[in-house]
This record gives structure tokens, sequence and C-alpha cells, in this order.
């Protein structure tokens, strides 16, 4: 096998390959459609190449010429739809074929169409702004996702080899000797690029799906806030902050009163609307910057940075209110439900979140003891009869 025919090979495998891993990624994670869509660009790009390329003078120039870069075009619009995509941003089909109809608008004026190099930049052109509209959608979804950058960058390094391909339209029937040096720099960037990225793209996928497997493992799957290791996980990085800043943090816990008499009367599954209600109440009372979760069956906490003990009580005070008032009219069903709460604050002696939710948790308790719907504030009284209590609260 020649030297070219090697070069070629490499050209329509190295797409091809990259495609088929990238769809099989997508087989395995469904939920990536973005993997979907780079796959089949790049399952594209290799028929484009063998047409383009390969095929050239075995097949006439409509299959060649028109068809093939109407094919690499589309290609390159798809890598940028798959972008918008994984970001969940929506791909307008009409901005993901423009350079398809520009490349057929240049191919229908007869001076352009009728020149090699002149083609081959129409196609350049398209090539590079879609690459680059594609390094901008990544740059512009950031986020912790480390894959990111290197696909930035290596999609900038492709933008400027982009223009290498243009002297070699004219020069692909009969390369001479430094063509042929020329298309080998083209190829071996080509293949470079298409490995490349399929491995950094299945890289930036899995790296999405461990996140997404993080958040949940993190979230309470029905009321989509923290869930207890998610309150931990974050309350103690919170607390952390506080005290280096030396700023007054509060603990506010919610218990619903009566809440197995409204699963036993009404069901589990209005039992559940009522937990989700509390929750949308309780969220709407805090600031963007409180955390918010659900520790136990009916059982709620939220830790208040940056609060005095005034706020935080009339925070406490608004949710008793706001849940006495009746928020848990849930269609035909009129729950009579109200909540118990009890408060705490940090000091000297309480700077750990277990001994804040223990101080927390007995205020609670004297709340719940005292006939419930009321507001209970942690004291000095309560910590010392707190001693006497098992520990309830962990952070296991």
């Amino acid at each position: 096998m020649s030297n070219l025919a090697i070069l070629l090979a490499i050209a329509v495998f190295a797409p091809a390959l990259a495609g088929c891993l990238l769809l099989l990624s997508w087989l395995q994670h469904r939920r990536v459609k973005a993997l979907a869509i780079w796959g089949s660009a790049f399952i594209i790009a290799a028929v484009a190449t063998t047409l383009i390329i390969v095929a050239r003078g075995r097949i006439s120039d409509f299959w060649s010429i028109i068809v093939g870069n109407t094919l690499l075009a589309a290609a390159y619009g798809l890598l940028w739809c798959g972008a918008r995509k994984f970001d969940e941003k929506r791909a307008p089909v009409s901005l993901g074929l423009a350079g398809v109809i520009i490349w057929l608008i240049a191919c229908s004026i007869g001076p352009l169409y009728a020149q090699p190099e002149n083609r081959a930049t129409v196609v350049a052109a398209i090539g590079i702004v879609y690459t680059l509209l594609t390094a901008f959608e990544l740059w512009r979804g950031r986020s912790d996702e480390i894959w990111r950058w290197p696909i930035i960058i290596v999609l900038l390094l492709h933008a400027a080899a982009i223009p290498v391909r243009v002297p070699l339209a004219g020069a692909l029937k009969h390369p001479g000797p430094s063509d042929l040096d020329l298309l080998t720099l083209a190829i071996f960037e080509w293949a470079f690029v298409c490995i490349c990225t399929a491995y950094l793209f299945g890289g930036l996928a899995k790296d999405r799906i461990a996140a997404h497997y993080r958040e949940a493992s993190l979230a309470d799957p029905l009321t989509g806030v923290a869930n207890r290791r998610g309150f931990f996980h974050s309350g103690e990085r919170l607390l952390m902050r506080a005290r280096f800043a030396r700023e007054p943090t509060a603990l506010i816990m919610f218990d619903l009163d009566r809440f197995k008499t409204i699963n036993d009367e009404f069901g589990h599954e209005v039992g559940d609307k009522v937990l989700v209600a509390f929750c949308r109440l309780a969220i709407a009372q805090l600031r963007a910057k409180d955390l918010f979760g659900r520790i136990g069956g009916e059982e709620f906490v939220t830790l208040l940075p940056k609060t005095t003990s005034e706020d935080a009580l009339g925070l406490a005070e608004r949710v008793r209110a706001a849940a006495e008032s009746g928020f848990l009219h849930l269609g035909e069903h009129n729950i009579p439900s109200t909540v118990s709460v009890g408060v705490a604050l940090t000091d000297d002696s309480t700077t750990d979140l277990p001994s804040l939710l223990r101080r927390a948790d007995h205020a609670l308790y004297r709340a719940k003891a005292a006939g419930g719907n009321r507001v209970e504030a942690s004291s000095s009284v309560a910590e010392q009869a707190l001693l006497r209590r098992p520990d309830k609260l962990s952070a296991a």
C-alpha cells in the first residue's frame, strides 16, 4: 500500500472511530444526548472525507464536491449543536444547517464553484466559524468540569489549522512531493483532532454523569431539598466559613405536628404532598445563601449565616404562622397541620454543626412537649438538660 493510500485510510478511519466511540458512550449514557449528536457528526465527517478525498476522480464531481462538502458542513454544524445540547440549550436546526445553505449557495455561483481554491475557502470558513462557535459554547457554559478547557484548546488549534487545507484543493488528483508533505500534515492534524476530541467529549460527559449522581446522593428525592447527608456536607463548610469570619449563625429545626395522623387519615400520597408544600413555604421565607434540608421523615432544618437571634426567631415565627394559616389545603383535603420549631445560635461553646443541631433539637423537643405549634429557643438551662439526653443527631 502506497503512502498516499495509508494517509487516505487514516483520514477516513480517524473520524469513523471517533464517531463509533461517542455513539457507544451514548448507548451507555442515553441521558447525555450530546454524545449521540457528536458521534453522528464524526460519522458524517468520515463519509464526507471518503467522498471528498478518497473517491475523488472515481465518482462524479456532484458526489465528490457538492455532496461531500455538504456533509462536511453539516458535520461541523452538528458539532456546534452538540455543544449547545450538552449545556441544555436550544440548538436551532436552521443555525446548525446554515453552513450547508451557504455552501449550496456558493455552488450556484459559477465563477466561485469553478475554482477549487475558492470552494475550499468557503468550506474552510464554514468549518472555522462552527469550530469557534463550539469552543465559545463550551467556554460560556464552563463550570467545574475540567475537561472543557482541553477541548476548547484543541478546537482553537483546529480552527487555526483548517486554512492549511485550502492549497490542497487543486492538488488532490496529482499531488507533488510538497503537496504530499502538506497533505500529511493536514491528515495527521485531522486524525489527532478527531481522536482527541472524542476522548475529551467522552470524559466531559462522564464528569457530567458523575456530578448528576453526586448531586442526587445529596438531595431528598421527594422534596428536592438537601437530604441529611447533603445538609451535613454543605453545612459543615458553611459553618467553617462563618467561624473564620466570626459571624453569627443560626439553626432552625422544624417538625410537622401530628404528621403520622395525616398519613393514617389521608394516606401517604397526601402526606408526601404535605412535605413538599411545607418545603415550598419554608424556602420562600429564606435567602439564597441559606441552607435548607430534610433530615428525617417530617423533620426539616435550615442553617442561616450572618443571622442574629432576633432575625432567626422572626423567621421561625413567620414559617410557623404560615403553616397555621392553612397552607396545607391540598385540593379537596383540608389538612389540619401545624409545625413546631426549635432555634439555636452559635456561641463560643457551640461552633460545630452536631452541637448546634443538638441545641436546636432540644428546643424543638420543648416546643413539642408544650403542645406544638410554637417556637422555642435554646437556653443555658436547656443545654444542661441536654447533657442527660442521648445524642440524637450525628453526621452519619
